[in-house]
């Protein structure tokens, strides 16, 4: 299988807040940042895999500072890993006040997204190709995260579990 780089997948998108995205008071709501940052990572697993991908695991979520309604959000996701079957995206947020010249780091995750072949099973992934030392560092990392979760994300043919965390007990 041909490999492909950070580059061929890499993805930004962007949107302008809006206020039914929002707080009363104008703070976007991190559900919608995170729905935002769930597409970017699937459509750059998907550029990578060619393949129907879904999300395993968000790990990371940092919000740094609030995005306002009105701000104009750019979101840059690339992959930093991938094993047999799994990719790891790395999602930035920025916030930019338009009219005020100001731009902000928002926030920042890593999404685990995994591909299925036709039958919902994982499928093999392309290797990633690795263009500069800054890539094979952040390689590195994210090798360190997943091999701190790996056989943790499936317990079993159809089903998921969450790295690190059990189930919560019944009530």
């Amino acid at each position: 299988m041909e490999g492909r780089t950070v580059e061929h997948s890499a993805v930004t998108m962007s949107e302008v807040m809006m206020p039914h995205q929002a707080n009363p008071y104008g703070n976007v709501h991190g559900g919608e940042t995170m729905k935002l940052m769930d597409t970017a990572a699937g459509v750059a697993a998907l550029r990578h895999s060619h393949a129907n991908v879904v999300t395993a695991r968000v790990e990371g979520i940092n919000f740094y500072s609030p995005i306002r309604v009105g701000n104009f959000v750019v979101i840059d996701a690339q992959l930093t890993f991938v094993s047999r079957s799994t990719m790891e995206v790395r999602v930035e947020v920025f916030a930019e006040d338009v009219r005020r010249e100001t731009k902000h780091h928002a926030l920042t995750a890593y999404f685990v997204m995994v591909a299925l072949d036709d039958d919902g099973k994982p499928a093999e992934v392309p290797p990633l190709i690795l263009s500069s030392n800054k890539e094979k560092e952040i390689w590195e990392q994210g090798k360190l995260r997943y091999q701190a979760c790996k056989g943790e994300i499936s317990d079993g043919e159809d089903t998921f579990k969450i790295c690190r965390e059990g189930p919560r007990p019944e009530a």
